[in-house]
């Protein structure tokens, strides 16, 4: 079993390889606290906002109202990997603090967060290998 610890380390050290490396299809999609990403389909962008000494991942519309909101606050020192998937408008965050989730939006258009790594895709899950 890897402790929590280490497995942070290991997801931090692979966030920040991949901001490193922008020829990687994955690093295109990734959010961060200074870049923003727009969906798949353009209707609506990502982003990661730093409130006091925690992050929070959002989404908003094209004109910049915020659509949703993580109420999970995520340790800064643990910034969660947040990417779209490639070819849907499905936000995934990677969190050591809280575990994994997706956000899409629901049968009424509300976007809604699922804790877990169900339906997550292969090049997504490669990020937390």
């Amino acid at each position: 079993m890897v402790s929590r610890r280490r497995a942070a380390g290991v997801l931090v050290a692979l966030v920040a390889s991949l901001a490193a490396c922008s020829s990687r299809e994955s690093d295109q999609r990734l959010v961060t606290l200074d870049r923003t990403r727009t969906s798949p389909s353009g209707e609506v962008v990502a982003a990661l906002v730093a409130e006091d000494d925690v992050l929070h991942p959002i989404i908003c519309d094209r004109e910049g109202e915020e659509m949703w909101r993580d109420d999970l606050e995520h340790v800064e020192r643990y910034v969660p990997g947040v990417l779209w998937e490639s070819g849907a408008d499905v936000l995934w965050i990677l969190s050591t603090d809280h575990g994994n989730a997706s956000v899409r939006r629901d049968s009424s258009g509300a976007w809604a967060r699922t804790m877990g790594s169900d339906g997550m895709p292969e090049d997504v899950a490669a990020l937390v290998r």
